[in-house]
């Protein structure tokens, strides 16, 4: 799939929202003010990226021929040599260093994506895993179901699912409004679903149409309702903030040339949100909090190993996963025209 500008700028502006928050944390062990506590909103900016790109990624395959297994390959090559690198890293230094900053059974959470259903354990150092499981998840399950369902019913599905999570939260929103009570699968995932349901509806000319006329006077609505979700939710963010995060996505989408989406082409923004997964996975080390005088050293050497991952080992490795995907892909189709020029000859 073509790659979005605009789309990057979102990912510049989640990764900056994730930072901004975590800066704090590490330098004073809290917040300036509740509404400063940004990390949350950036990660369910994240989510509904997410939940987008892939499902327009797999409509992009040929009716009823989804390729899972080379979806798959591109997945894991795409994500799972950084956490890896980071989490092997990390249990290397705690054994030399003698201290414990991380277990056996927090790196097996990680590894199986199980991350946001345990506790933070001995350290923080892995706690930002709890996000990454929730992808992880859905990129079992979501892409498995798109291919059974076919795409209108998932759109049902989707939009089914997103309302059931939002109510389920808010009905026991006292219970989950805490750091990691909140972070389990089934009161976020909506954030994912509504992606997803963005995605499906903009495949529809007819759907696509209608959002590119609306798109023009809708922007600045669901503008203002993403800064309300972050000025006024700090742990559990709302479902009309998913909702107002999908609009601004469609109207980036659509109206590229605009004005309002000028901003999400800043290049500093582009760049950070080209490199944001690899920020994202190494900037718990060095923002857990230590107090200042050891912490601001720390942090000058944060972009170091982030620039070192994205280039000596993401970059690398997402290109090896589609080389994998793309052979299998085209031993398949030629063992597709072998069979089908058998049968055409008998």
């Amino acid at each position: 799939m073509n790659r979005i500008p605009a789309l990057d700028g979102w990912r510049g502006i989640a990764i900056a929202l994730v930072l901004f928050d975590h800066l704090q944390a590490a330098l004073t062990g809290g917040y300036v003010r509740p509404w400063m506590q940004t990390g949350q909103h950036g990660v369910t900016i994240f989510f509904v990226l997410s939940g987008y790109l892939i499902t327009a990624r797999l409509l992009q395959e040929p009716a009823g021929r989804i390729d899972l297994r080379s979806f798959y390959i591109r997945r894991f090559f795409r994500l799972m040599p950084v956490a890896w690198a980071y989490l092997a890293l990390l249990w290397i230094t705690s054994r030399i260093s003698g201290e414990r900053w991380i277990s056996g059974g927090e790196i097996a959470s990680c590894v199986f994506f199980v991350r946001n259903f345990f506790g933070a354990g001995p350290s923080l150092y892995a706690a930002h895993f709890w996000s990454l499981s929730i992808e992880e998840q859905f990129y079992l399950f979501w892409p498995c179901l798109l291919l059974m369902a076919g795409m209108r019913a998932s759109r049902w599905l989707a939009l089914t699912g997103a309302f059931i999570i939002a109510a389920y939260r808010a009905i026991h929103w006292a219970h989950y409004d805490h750091q990691w009570l909140g972070f389990q699968t089934q009161v976020r995932a909506d954030a994912l679903l509504i992606g997803c349901l963005l995605a499906l509806l903009l495949a529809e000319p007819r759907l696509r149409l209608i959002a590119q006329r609306c798109g023009k006077f809708l922007w600045l609505p669901a503008l203002i309702a993403l800064l309300f979700a972050i000025a006024s939710f700090h742990w559990l963010p709302p479902l009309f903030e998913c909702i107002a995060i999908a609009v601004l996505i469609a109207a980036s989408i659509l109206h590229a040339h605009s004005l309002f989406v000028r901003p999400l082409l800043f290049p500093a923004l582009l760049w950070m949100g080209t490199i944001s997964y690899s920020v994202y996975v190494w900037q718990q080390f060095f923002f857990v909090y230590r107090g200042a005088a050891i912490t601001i050293p720390l942090l000058c050497l944060m972009p170091v190993f982030a620039l070192g991952s994205y280039y000596w080992i993401e970059l690398p490795s997402a290109r090896l996963g589609q080389r994998i995907a793309g052979r299998l892909t085209s031993k398949q189709s030629r063992d597709h025209s072998t069979y089908a020029s058998a049968v055409r000859s008998a």
